[in-house]
């Protein structure tokens, strides 16, 4: 079972697993055609997913004693944000975002392609607002801006780009993520 499929990302389980894999290859719970395809994901796509199972997301998390929670918007244009939230003892709270387009491979497979990456620094402390900058427009010049801009532009490759589609419905997706060997779960809000 999942400890909040609504808001939180789920621990890595090996009972998590094995239910997420029975999901995707069951008959029971019929994913809809085409995942990958625009014609199978365009109707459900846009709007704001959370992820709320990736066991190589809370693996590195508890390493490092911390935590991440991760959303997505993606847009009927095609184009979408992300946003993950991170709290770690070391480098303090904020948000990791990034932003760019989503589309097809195949039937089976879709693709991101990010070309923008931000951070923002929460500092509770000092009043500090608790939420994403929107866009990269939104955060102030700095040399720590094009840093980060840059390093998000080198790290966007194809190993990070491309997910086959487990399973599709109205309001959940598993995706994989082949880089790493691990499946992805989303729900939209």
């Amino acid at each position: 079972s999942l400890d909040d499929p609504i808001s939180t990302l789920n621990g890595a389980t090996t009972e998590r697993t094995a239910l997420l894999n029975k999901l995707a290859t069951s008959n029971t719970s019929p994913s809809r055609d085409k995942p990958g395809s625009w014609e199978g994901f365009g109707s459900v796509a846009p709007g704001r997913w959370r992820v709320i199972y990736a066991p190589h997301m809370t693996t590195m998390a508890n390493l490092a004693g911390g935590q991440f929670q991760v959303q997505y918007d993606l847009y009927k244009d095609g184009t979408m944000d992300s946003h993950a939230r991170y709290s770690f003892p070391i480098v303090g709270e904020g948000y990791l975002s990034v932003s760019g387009t989503y589309g097809s491979v195949d039937d089976t497979t879709c693709r991101v392609d990010f070309d923008e990456a931000w951070v923002r620094q929460v500092n509770k402390g000092e009043g500090g607002a608790d939420v994403p900058y929107a866009t990269i427009d939104d955060v102030p010049d700095s040399l720590a801006k094009t840093i980060i801009r840059q390093l998000g532009r080198t790290f966007f490759i194809d190993g990070v780009s491309v997910f086959p589609v487990s399973f599709l419905d109205d309001n959940l997706i598993v995706f994989d993520f082949e880089l790493l060997g691990t499946r992805i779960t989303a729900r939209k809000m």
